[in-house]
């Protein structure tokens, strides 16, 4: 059975070997925004977090493209078990550029998950877990 701490784990797994990898960020630069990132998640919540992932993200720069990523990959993992059980629906994001296509409607669904107090708080301990996994693999790398 899959466990909260293992999708975060391999979420974060994804982010980094796409943001390193297929985009072509620098790890130290990815673990920059990792960092900001969970700052932002932990000092104004979820909704924040991806108002401030879109704010950094377009298609020009790597890091831009980075961020992107990052908001497909937490996106998805809505649609993962176990988190999956709790009927969060909404359409998968393939890629950093779907990502940015979709915002309008992933904020709108952010803005509706925030609705049930049990459910926002379990997503945003995901998110949370997997800015850290996250942000210790770039260092790692780096």
């Amino acid at each position: 059975m899959r466990t909260l701490d293992y999708l975060a784990a391999k979420t974060a797994q994804r982010i980094v070997h796409e943001g390193t990898s297929t985009i072509g960020v620098n790890a130290k630069d990815l673990e920059n925004l990792m960092t900001k990132a969970l700052g932002v998640l932990q000092a104004q919540g979820v909704y924040a977090l991806y108002l401030y992932l879109y704010s950094q993200s377009g298609e020009k720069k790597p890091i831009q493209k980075a961020a992107a990523c990052i908001v497909a990959r937490l996106w998805n993992a809505l649609q993962e078990e176990p988190v999956k059980r709790i009927g969060i629906e909404q359409e998968r994001v393939a890629s950093w550029k779907k990502a940015l296509e979709a915002k309008e409607n992933v904020l709108e669904q952010i803005v509706n998950l925030t609705t049930d107090l049990d459910t926002l708080l379990l997503v945003r301990d995901l998110y949370e877990q997997t800015l850290v996994y996250a942000r210790y693999h770039a260092k790692a790398l780096g």
